[in-house]
C-alpha cells in the first residue's frame, strides 16, 4: 500500500514536472530516439516517464531525474551514469524511510501487547536498514567509479534551450529596430 502511495504521488509529479519541463507529448510512447529510415524522432513521452515512475519507480524515476531537460539556472555534473545512481539512491531513502514509518504504524496497530509491538517495530526497522543498505551502498560505490567530474551539463537544455534562444533573438531583433 505504501508504494502505491508514494510512486502514485512520484508519477504525477513527474506528470507534472514533464509539462512544465515542455518535454514533447506528442509522440506519446516513444521514450528515447526512434529511427524510421533517414528520420530519426528525438521525442521523449509524458505518459511512459509517468506510468513508468509508477510501475517501476525505484528504476525509472532516477532515470527520468538523470535526463530530464534543465531549466534556465539548473547545473548537472558527473555524467548519466552518476546522476542515476545518486538520484536512486536518494529516492531509496526516502522511500525505505516512508514505508518504515508506515509498516511500523499498520503492523505495529495489530499486535495485541507491547511485547509484540516492540518486536515489530525491531523486525520491521532491521528488515528495512538491510534492503535499504545494501542497494544504497552500492549505487553509491559504483556511481563514485563512473563519475566523470568534467561533464557540467548547464540549463537550459532540450526544448527549453530552443525556445529560450527563439525568445532571446526575438527581443534582439525587436532591440535592433
Amino acid at each position: 500500500m505504501s508504494y502505491l502511495l508514494i510512486y502514485g504521488i512520484l508519477a504525477f509529479w513527474v506528470y507534472k514536472d514533464s509539462l512544465k519541463r515542455k518535454i514533447d507529448p506528442t509522440f506519446p510512447w516513444a521514450i528515447g530516439n526512434l529511427q524510421l529510415g533517414s528520420l530519426i524522432l528525438k521525442k521523449q513521452a509524458i505518459v511512459p516517464w509517468a506510468l513508468g515512475t509508477f510501475l517501476l519507480g525505484p528504476i525509472v524515476l532516477p532515470v527520468y531525474i538523470a535526463r530530464r531537460p534543465l531549466m534556465v539556472g539548473e547545473v548537472r555534473e558527473g555524467g548519466t551514469a552518476w546522476n542515476i545512481l545518486k538520484s536512486f539512491a536518494i529516492f531509496w531513502t526516502v522511500f525505505m524511510f516512508a514505508s518504515l514509518v508506515l509498516t511500523i504504524i499498520g503492523v505495529g496497530s495489530q499486535a495485541s501487547t507491547e511485547a509484540e509491538q516492540a518486536g515489530v517495530a525491531i523486525g520491521a526497522f532491521l528488515s528495512l536498514i538491510l534492503f535499504w543498505f545494501f542497494p544504497v551502498t552500492g549505487a553509491l560505490i559504483l556511481g563514485l567509479f563512473l563519475k566523470k567530474s568534467s561533464i557540467v551539463e548547464r540549463g537550459p537544455t532540450g526544448r527549453l534551450a530552443t525556445e529560450t534562444k527563439e525568445y532571446l533573438t526575438s527581443e534582439e531583433s525587436a532591440e535592433n529596430k
